[in-house]
């Protein structure tokens, strides 16, 4: 039976969830866009380490890392792994050199991107729930909840 804390991974899920809807919905400005890609970034990395942690998979040693455990372990699918790895090079530019992040390029990377982090959601609520063997949830330790 493996653990995993179902309110913060919904929280999260739904987070990028929203993250990805405002990122297609219109252009933003560049400060926007800067937020968008880097909590897309930062959501789908959380969520990946919530998995990794509950299901007690090797230790991710950076970012990529993350997606591929993911990828390796089955919950995103190749396409989307890969996608998302691609989008996970702009994090030092948003996080480091952020004076000189080139908005066009970022843009157009994260149009690129953002459906498979769209896919990332599905591709996690699917392993959950296909998940041979049983998920006990814990959220706020009141109660036990099933995924």
């Amino acid at each position: 039976m493996y653990f995993v804390d179902s309110k913060k991974l919904e929280l999260k899920l739904n987070y990028l969830e929203k993250l990805t809807n405002d990122f297609q919905q219109e252009k933003h400005s560049p400060y926007a866009l800067e937020r968008i890609a880097h909590m897309m970034i930062e959501s789908v990395v959380d969520v990946g380490n919530l998995i990794i942690d509950a299901f007690i998979l090797r230790d991710p040693g950076n970012y990529k890392d993350v997606i591929d455990i993911m990828e390796l372990e089955k919950v995103f699918q190749p396409s989307t792994a890969e996608a998302i790895r691609n989008s996970i090079d702009f994090r030092k530019e948003l996080t480091r050199n952020y004076e000189q992040i080139n908005h066009d390029e970022l843009r157009k990377a994260f149009e690129i991107a953002t459906p498979y982090y769209k896919q990332s959601i599905l591709d996690t609520q699917y392993f959950l729930e296909n998940e041979n063997v049983a998920i006990t949830a814990f959220g706020d330790g009141n109660k036990d909840e099933r995924l």
